[in-house]
Protein backbone atom coordinates (compact mmCIF):
# COMPACT_ATOMS: atom_id res chain seq x y z
CA UNK A 1 0.00 0.00 0.00
CA UNK A 2 0.90 3.82 -0.71
CA UNK A 3 1.53 5.72 2.34
CA UNK A 4 0.30 9.28 1.93
CA UNK A 5 1.69 12.17 2.89
CA UNK A 6 -0.05 14.06 5.98
CA UNK A 7 -2.14 17.14 4.57
CA UNK A 8 -0.38 20.46 5.76
CA UNK A 9 -1.87 23.21 6.75
CA UNK A 10 -2.06 24.74 3.25
CA UNK A 11 -3.11 21.49 1.55
CA UNK A 12 -6.08 21.69 3.89
CA UNK A 13 -7.14 25.76 3.27
CA UNK A 14 -6.28 25.30 -0.42
CA UNK A 15 -9.30 22.41 -0.54
CA UNK A 16 -11.64 25.10 0.91
CA UNK A 17 -10.78 27.61 -1.66
CA UNK A 18 -11.83 25.10 -4.41
CA UNK A 19 -14.76 24.54 -2.35
CA UNK A 20 -15.91 28.18 -1.60
CA UNK A 21 -15.44 29.27 -5.38
CA UNK A 22 -17.89 26.35 -6.47
CA UNK A 23 -20.42 27.41 -3.41
CA UNK A 24 -20.05 31.25 -4.72
CA UNK A 25 -20.90 30.04 -8.26
CA UNK A 26 -23.72 27.90 -7.11
CA UNK A 27 -25.00 31.42 -4.99
CA UNK A 28 -27.39 33.86 -7.07
CA UNK A 29 -26.87 37.22 -5.23
CA UNK A 30 -28.25 40.28 -6.20
CA UNK A 31 -25.89 42.50 -8.85
CA UNK A 32 -25.01 45.18 -7.67
CA UNK A 33 -27.09 48.20 -8.80
CA UNK A 34 -25.65 49.96 -12.53
CA UNK A 35 -24.23 53.38 -12.11
CA UNK A 36 -24.33 53.65 -15.90
CA UNK A 37 -27.38 55.51 -17.35
CA UNK A 38 -30.42 54.04 -19.26
CA UNK A 39 -29.16 56.01 -22.35
CA UNK A 40 -25.63 54.87 -22.49
CA UNK A 41 -26.36 51.05 -21.85
CA UNK A 42 -27.21 50.43 -25.35
CA UNK A 43 -23.61 51.88 -26.42
CA UNK A 44 -22.22 49.00 -23.56
CA UNK A 45 -23.48 47.04 -25.26
CA UNK A 46 -22.50 47.42 -28.70
CA UNK A 47 -18.94 47.56 -27.20
CA UNK A 48 -19.37 44.35 -25.91
CA UNK A 49 -19.96 42.76 -29.52
CA UNK A 50 -17.41 45.16 -31.32
CA UNK A 51 -15.00 43.12 -28.73
CA UNK A 52 -16.40 39.80 -28.94
CA UNK A 53 -16.04 40.08 -32.70
CA UNK A 54 -12.43 41.38 -32.34
CA UNK A 55 -12.65 44.80 -33.73
CA UNK A 56 -11.14 46.06 -30.57
CA UNK A 57 -10.19 49.58 -31.49
CA UNK A 58 -13.57 50.59 -32.01
CA UNK A 59 -14.85 48.54 -28.85
CA UNK A 60 -11.94 50.87 -26.71
CA UNK A 61 -13.39 54.33 -28.39
CA UNK A 62 -16.87 53.03 -27.03
CA UNK A 63 -15.74 52.46 -23.98
CA UNK A 64 -13.72 55.64 -23.54
CA UNK A 65 -17.00 57.79 -24.36
CA UNK A 66 -19.15 56.02 -21.95
CA UNK A 67 -16.19 56.48 -19.33
CA UNK A 68 -16.31 60.19 -20.25
CA UNK A 69 -20.36 60.65 -20.10
CA UNK A 70 -20.35 58.39 -17.02
CA UNK A 71 -17.07 58.23 -15.19
CA UNK A 72 -18.59 56.37 -11.97
CA UNK A 73 -19.85 52.70 -14.21
CA UNK A 74 -17.77 49.70 -13.82
CA UNK A 75 -18.85 48.48 -16.66
CA UNK A 76 -16.75 49.79 -19.75
CA UNK A 77 -13.59 49.88 -17.56
CA UNK A 78 -13.90 45.91 -17.10
CA UNK A 79 -14.97 45.52 -20.86
CA UNK A 80 -11.89 47.19 -21.26
CA UNK A 81 -9.61 45.09 -19.16
CA UNK A 82 -10.74 42.40 -21.24
CA UNK A 83 -9.89 43.76 -24.18
CA UNK A 84 -6.36 44.07 -23.05
CA UNK A 85 -6.19 40.58 -21.41
CA UNK A 86 -7.45 39.45 -25.01
CA UNK A 87 -4.50 41.86 -26.55
CA UNK A 88 -1.96 39.95 -24.06
CA UNK A 89 -1.38 43.24 -22.45
CA UNK A 90 -1.69 42.01 -18.98
CA UNK A 91 -0.05 44.73 -16.83
CA UNK A 92 -2.88 47.67 -18.77
CA UNK A 93 -5.67 44.86 -18.30
CA UNK A 94 -4.88 44.82 -14.72
CA UNK A 95 -4.97 48.78 -14.17
CA UNK A 96 -7.96 48.62 -15.82
CA UNK A 97 -9.61 45.90 -13.72
CA UNK A 98 -8.90 47.30 -10.28
CA UNK A 99 -10.47 50.42 -11.00
CA UNK A 100 -13.92 48.46 -12.60
CA UNK A 101 -13.25 46.46 -8.69
CA UNK A 102 -13.08 50.11 -7.07
CA UNK A 103 -16.28 51.15 -8.63
CA UNK A 104 -17.80 47.79 -8.00
CA UNK A 105 -15.89 46.98 -4.70
CA UNK A 106 -18.58 44.47 -3.00
CA UNK A 107 -17.86 41.73 -5.40
CA UNK A 108 -15.27 39.86 -3.35
CA UNK A 109 -14.52 37.17 -5.70
CA UNK A 110 -13.13 40.18 -8.05
CA UNK A 111 -11.32 41.39 -5.80
CA UNK A 112 -9.51 37.65 -5.23
CA UNK A 113 -9.33 37.33 -9.07
CA UNK A 114 -6.99 40.63 -8.86
CA UNK A 115 -5.31 39.28 -6.50
CA UNK A 116 -4.27 36.40 -8.42
CA UNK A 117 -3.29 38.30 -11.01
CA UNK A 118 -0.98 40.56 -9.29
CA UNK A 119 0.86 37.45 -8.22
CA UNK A 120 0.66 36.48 -11.47
CA UNK A 121 2.76 40.04 -11.98
CA UNK A 122 5.00 39.17 -8.79
CA UNK A 123 3.34 42.01 -6.98
CA UNK A 124 2.63 40.73 -3.69
CA UNK A 125 1.46 43.98 -1.76
CA UNK A 126 -0.68 44.77 -4.26
CA UNK A 127 -2.15 41.09 -3.85
CA UNK A 128 -2.57 42.01 0.01
CA UNK A 129 -4.77 45.39 -0.87
CA UNK A 130 -6.64 43.46 -2.92
CA UNK A 131 -7.38 40.64 -0.05
CA UNK A 132 -8.14 43.23 2.24
CA UNK A 133 -10.36 44.79 0.03
CA UNK A 134 -12.58 41.19 -0.08
CA UNK A 135 -12.28 40.40 3.41
CA UNK A 136 -13.89 44.12 4.01
CA UNK A 137 -16.91 42.26 2.39
CA UNK A 138 -16.55 38.83 3.57
CA UNK A 139 -14.34 39.06 6.75
CA UNK A 140 -14.97 35.31 7.96
CA UNK A 141 -13.55 33.71 5.04
CA UNK A 142 -11.01 31.56 5.67
CA UNK A 143 -9.59 31.17 2.89
CA UNK A 144 -9.28 34.93 2.16
CA UNK A 145 -7.64 35.31 5.57
CA UNK A 146 -5.31 32.38 4.59
CA UNK A 147 -4.01 33.89 1.48
CA UNK A 148 -3.50 37.10 2.96
CA UNK A 149 -1.27 35.96 5.53
CA UNK A 150 0.85 33.51 3.44
CA UNK A 151 1.28 37.05 1.92
CA UNK A 152 2.08 38.60 4.82
CA UNK A 153 4.74 36.02 5.73
CA UNK A 154 6.34 36.47 2.23
CA UNK A 155 6.66 40.19 2.51
CA UNK A 156 8.49 39.63 6.74
CA UNK A 157 5.57 40.83 8.36
CA UNK A 158 5.28 38.50 11.02
CA UNK A 159 2.88 40.11 13.33
CA UNK A 160 0.03 40.95 10.66
CA UNK A 161 0.75 37.05 9.22
CA UNK A 162 0.25 35.69 13.12
CA UNK A 163 -2.30 38.43 13.91
CA UNK A 164 -4.61 36.93 10.35
CA UNK A 165 -3.92 33.02 11.45
CA UNK A 166 -4.98 33.35 15.19
CA UNK A 167 -8.26 34.75 13.63
CA UNK A 168 -8.13 31.75 11.51
CA UNK A 169 -7.94 29.75 14.90
CA UNK A 170 -10.79 31.80 16.23
CA UNK A 171 -12.99 30.92 13.26
CA UNK A 172 -12.85 27.23 13.50
CA UNK A 173 -15.40 25.05 14.85
CA UNK A 174 -14.72 22.37 17.30
CA UNK A 175 -15.19 20.03 14.58
CA UNK A 176 -12.04 21.17 12.66
CA UNK A 177 -10.17 19.92 15.08
CA UNK A 178 -7.75 18.41 12.35
CA UNK A 179 -6.93 22.04 10.84
CA UNK A 180 -7.12 23.82 13.99
CA UNK A 181 -3.42 21.22 15.31
CA UNK A 182 -2.10 21.97 11.76
CA UNK A 183 -2.12 25.31 12.02
CA UNK A 184 -1.52 26.05 15.62
CA UNK A 185 1.73 23.61 15.09
CA UNK A 186 2.81 25.65 11.98
CA UNK A 187 2.07 29.31 13.92
CA UNK A 188 4.21 27.48 17.25
CA UNK A 189 7.05 26.97 14.73
CA UNK A 190 6.94 30.44 13.40
CA UNK A 191 6.71 32.05 16.26
CA UNK A 192 9.42 30.09 17.48
CA UNK A 193 11.72 31.52 14.57
CA UNK A 194 10.87 35.19 15.46
CA UNK A 195 11.89 34.31 18.93
CA UNK A 196 8.74 34.57 20.48
CA UNK A 197 8.72 31.63 22.87
CA UNK A 198 5.95 32.99 24.77
CA UNK A 199 3.44 33.32 22.13
CA UNK A 200 4.77 29.82 20.68
CA UNK A 201 3.76 28.27 23.84
CA UNK A 202 0.27 29.72 24.55
CA UNK A 203 -0.47 28.48 20.86
CA UNK A 204 0.76 24.62 21.82
CA UNK A 205 -1.02 25.11 24.98
CA UNK A 206 -4.40 26.29 23.32
CA UNK A 207 -4.09 23.42 21.21
CA UNK A 208 -3.52 20.63 23.66
CA UNK A 209 -6.45 21.82 25.59
CA UNK A 210 -9.03 22.11 22.61
CA UNK A 211 -8.03 18.99 21.16
CA UNK A 212 -6.00 16.95 23.39
CA UNK A 213 -7.30 13.74 21.76
CA UNK A 214 -5.55 15.15 18.67
CA UNK A 215 -2.41 15.69 20.17
CA UNK A 216 0.71 13.55 18.65
CA UNK A 217 4.28 12.80 19.28
CA UNK A 218 5.27 15.64 16.88
CA UNK A 219 2.75 18.17 19.03
CA UNK A 220 4.37 16.81 22.55
CA UNK A 221 8.02 16.87 20.98
CA UNK A 222 7.25 20.90 19.90
CA UNK A 223 5.73 21.81 23.04
CA UNK A 224 8.70 19.88 24.97
CA UNK A 225 11.08 21.64 23.22
CA UNK A 226 9.37 25.19 23.62
CA UNK A 227 9.21 24.75 27.35
CA UNK A 228 12.50 23.77 27.50
CA UNK A 229 13.98 27.20 25.56
CA UNK A 230 11.98 28.90 28.29
CA UNK A 231 13.70 26.71 30.95
CA UNK A 232 10.18 25.86 32.18
CA UNK A 233 11.32 22.41 33.06
CA UNK A 234 8.92 20.90 35.18
CA UNK A 235 6.08 22.22 32.88
CA UNK A 236 8.17 20.08 30.15
CA UNK A 237 7.95 17.38 32.08
CA UNK A 238 4.50 16.68 32.10
CA UNK A 239 3.77 17.42 28.91
CA UNK A 240 6.10 14.82 27.88
CA UNK A 241 4.66 12.10 30.83
CA UNK A 242 0.97 13.72 30.24
CA UNK A 243 1.20 12.87 26.22
CA UNK A 244 3.88 10.04 25.54
CA UNK A 245 3.44 7.37 27.97
CA UNK A 246 6.58 7.73 29.70
CA UNK A 247 5.69 6.72 33.46
CA UNK A 248 7.91 8.37 36.33
CA UNK A 249 7.35 6.49 39.57
CA UNK A 250 9.14 7.56 43.10
CA UNK A 251 10.07 5.03 45.48
CA UNK A 252 12.24 4.29 48.53
CA UNK A 253 14.99 2.04 48.12
CA UNK A 254 15.52 -1.36 50.38
CA UNK A 255 18.79 -2.61 51.07
CA UNK A 256 18.70 -4.91 48.85
CA UNK A 257 17.84 -2.73 45.55
CA UNK A 258 18.71 -5.45 42.91
CA UNK A 259 16.56 -7.49 44.48
CA UNK A 260 13.75 -5.03 44.65
CA UNK A 261 14.39 -4.04 41.08
CA UNK A 262 14.32 -7.68 40.14
CA UNK A 263 11.27 -8.40 41.82
CA UNK A 264 9.99 -5.32 40.33
CA UNK A 265 10.49 -6.24 36.70
CA UNK A 266 8.86 -9.99 37.38
CA UNK A 267 5.76 -8.17 38.55
CA UNK A 268 5.17 -6.46 35.17
CA UNK A 269 2.12 -8.52 33.34
CA UNK A 270 3.55 -6.95 30.08
CA UNK A 271 6.82 -6.59 30.29
CA UNK A 272 7.02 -6.12 26.25
CA UNK A 273 5.36 -2.74 26.48
CA UNK A 274 8.45 -1.02 27.49
CA UNK A 275 11.58 -0.81 26.08
CA UNK A 276 14.08 0.45 28.81
CA UNK A 277 13.09 1.09 32.44
CA UNK A 278 15.70 2.55 34.82
CA UNK A 279 16.52 3.75 38.40
CA UNK A 280 17.49 7.20 38.84
CA UNK A 281 18.81 8.50 42.68
CA UNK A 282 17.81 11.77 42.58
CA UNK A 283 20.73 14.18 42.32
CA UNK A 284 19.13 17.43 45.23
CA UNK A 285 20.29 14.23 47.66
CA UNK A 286 22.22 11.25 46.74
CA UNK A 287 22.84 9.83 50.05
CA UNK A 288 18.86 9.67 50.73
CA UNK A 289 16.92 6.26 49.76
CA UNK A 290 14.98 7.98 47.45
CA UNK A 291 15.33 6.58 43.69
CA UNK A 292 13.02 7.25 40.48
CA UNK A 293 11.71 4.55 38.01
CA UNK A 294 11.33 5.38 34.63
CA UNK A 295 9.33 3.30 32.20
CA UNK A 296 9.93 4.29 28.43
CA UNK A 297 7.22 2.52 26.01
CA UNK A 298 7.84 0.96 22.82
CA UNK A 299 8.21 3.62 20.38
CA UNK A 300 8.46 7.08 21.81
CA UNK A 301 11.17 8.94 19.37
CA UNK A 302 14.30 9.84 20.66
CA UNK A 303 14.14 13.64 20.50
CA UNK A 304 11.23 12.91 23.56
CA UNK A 305 13.45 10.94 24.77
CA UNK A 306 16.74 13.23 25.15
CA UNK A 307 14.55 15.58 26.10
CA UNK A 308 13.08 14.36 29.03
CA UNK A 309 16.84 13.34 29.98
CA UNK A 310 17.72 17.16 29.28
CA UNK A 311 14.57 17.89 32.36
CA UNK A 312 15.51 15.67 34.54
CA UNK A 313 18.52 16.61 35.03
CA UNK A 314 17.79 20.50 35.05
CA UNK A 315 15.66 19.17 38.00
CA UNK A 316 17.50 17.86 40.23
CA UNK A 317 16.26 14.22 38.91
CA UNK A 318 18.99 12.61 37.06
CA UNK A 319 22.80 13.33 37.95
CA UNK A 320 24.83 13.80 34.49
CA UNK A 321 27.64 12.16 33.54
CA UNK A 322 31.08 13.64 33.52
CA UNK A 323 32.27 11.35 30.25
CA UNK A 324 35.56 12.10 28.79
CA UNK A 325 36.32 10.33 25.45
CA UNK A 326 39.79 8.96 24.51
CA UNK A 327 41.00 11.08 21.33
CA UNK A 328 41.80 8.26 18.48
Amino acid sequence: DEISEQPTAGDVFALEMVLNRETKKMMKEKRPRSKLPRALRGLMGEANIRFARGEHEEAILMCMEIIRQAPLAYEPFSTLAMIYEDQGDMEKSLQFELIAAHLNPSDTEEWVRLAEMSLEQDNIKQAVFCYSKALKYDATNVRYLWERSNLYKQLGEHKLAMDGYRRILNLLTPLDGERFMLLARDMAKSYYEANDIIAAIEIMEEAFTKHQSLVSMEDVNIAAELYISNKQYDKALAVITDCSGIVLEKEEAEKDSSADKKEAMEGQEDPGTTIDQQEFVSGANSASSEKITCSIPDGVPIDITVKLMVCLIHLNILEPLNVSQEPN
